[in-house]
This record gives structure tokens, C-alpha cells and sequence, in this order.
């Protein structure tokens, strides 16, 4: 379990990370968008993907969001950032077929009923998935982002991430609130 002060310095972390300043995060202006967002921008900070899912050394990191969700002006405003010396560059998907290019898949919640089906159309792909849906990684995505304690915290299903042939740092793995896989043991 994770100390109430690590998570915070987690959180400072990553508000920073995303631009916010320090009087936003005094005032507790951090909406749950943005923070979110934060933490997706975080997770690919600390996941090795295979050469074959970028088209190039100087391709982009790819965060894709599929569905209608709140995350998504917050997601669209980390374009252009730096992650692993790639720039960020992020697209509205409109349907299944154009996950292709990403190397991450924000699912959002009017996707829920169709999980099962994404998730099954990405097999083979190096696609780092992330929801907030419950029940995320359960059904065999690879990061949920969770409310728990008064605080967003995450579950990671490492049978997923082994998948989609994903490497998550050990530091993100110490992080998770959960460490799950797809046979239910944990």
C-alpha cells in the first residue's frame, strides 16, 4: 500500500508533468480530466513498447481516445509534449478500425458496453489500453484508472500488458493499487 504522502508527491508530479502550476494545485484545481490525463501521459512515461510499433525512430507516441468521454480536451492538450524522446501527438478516433496507429488507447465510458469487442479487435497490437470503466482490467485491459480512498488511483493487469507485448517499469507496477491478470489470480 502506497502512503498518503507518496501518492501526493505522485500527484504534484504529475500536475507539473502536465503544465499545471503550483497556485492551480494549492488551490485544488485539478480537475479529474485533467488528472487523468496526467496519469495517461505518466503510464507511457513507464512502458517500453517493441521497435514494430512505431513506424520510425522519429515517429510520435500516438494516445488515441476512443468513445465520448471528459478526457478528452484534457488528452488533447498533451500534444506536443515529450515522452521517452518522442513527441506526443493525440487523435480522436471515430471507430474501432483506426486504433491501428496508436500506442495508446484511452477507452471511454460510452465504449463500455463494447469492451469485450475493442479489446478483442487490438489482440496483436502493441497498444497500452487505458479506461476508467469498471471492471477495466478484468475484462483484459491493461491499466484502469480507479477511485479509491478519496483519490484516483490505478489497477494494471500485467497478462495484458505481456499481450500486447508491453513492458511496464517496475516502478509504475510498484504504484498500482492492484496487480491483476487475466486467470483472476493476483
Amino acid at each position: 500500500m502506497i502512503s498518503a504522502r507518496c501518492w501526493s508527491a505522485l500527484l504534484w508530479a504529475i500536475a507539473l508533468a502536465i503544465g499545471l502550476d503550483e497556485p492551480a494545485l494549492a488551490q485544488g484545481t485539478l480537475a479529474e480530466p485533467q488528472a487523468k490525463a496526467a496519469f495517461v501521459l505518466n503510464f507511457a512515461r513507464y512502458i517500453e513498447w517493441p521497435e514494430r510499433a512505431f513506424v520510425s525512430r522519429e515517429s510520435p507516441l500516438l494516445i488515441c481516445l476512443l468513445g465520448r468521454d471528459s478526457i478528452g480536451s484534457a488528452l488533447t492538450a498533451l500534444q506536443d509534449r515529450q515522452v521517452q524522446g518522442r513527441l506526443v501527438a493525440v487523435r480522436l478516433l471515430n471507430g474501432i478500425d483506426e486504433t491501428r496507429p496508436c500506442q495508446v488507447l484511452y477507452i471511454g465510458a460510452s465504449e463500455a458496453r463494447r469492451l469485450t469487442l475493442v479489446l478483442r479487435a487490438l489482440t496483436g497490437q502493441a497498444v497500452l489500453t487505458v479506461s476508467d470503466t469498471d471492471g477495466f482490467i478484468d475484462v483484459g485491459g491493461a491499466i484502469g484508472i480507479v477511485q479509491g480512498d478519496g483519490r484516483l488511483q490505478f489497477e494494471v493487469n500485467r497478462d495484458s500488458l505481456e499481450q500486447a507485448q508491453l513492458r511496464a517499469s517496475s516502478h509504475l507496477l510498484k504504484l498500482a493499487r492492484n496487480l491483476g491478470n487475466l486467470k483472476g489470480k493476483n
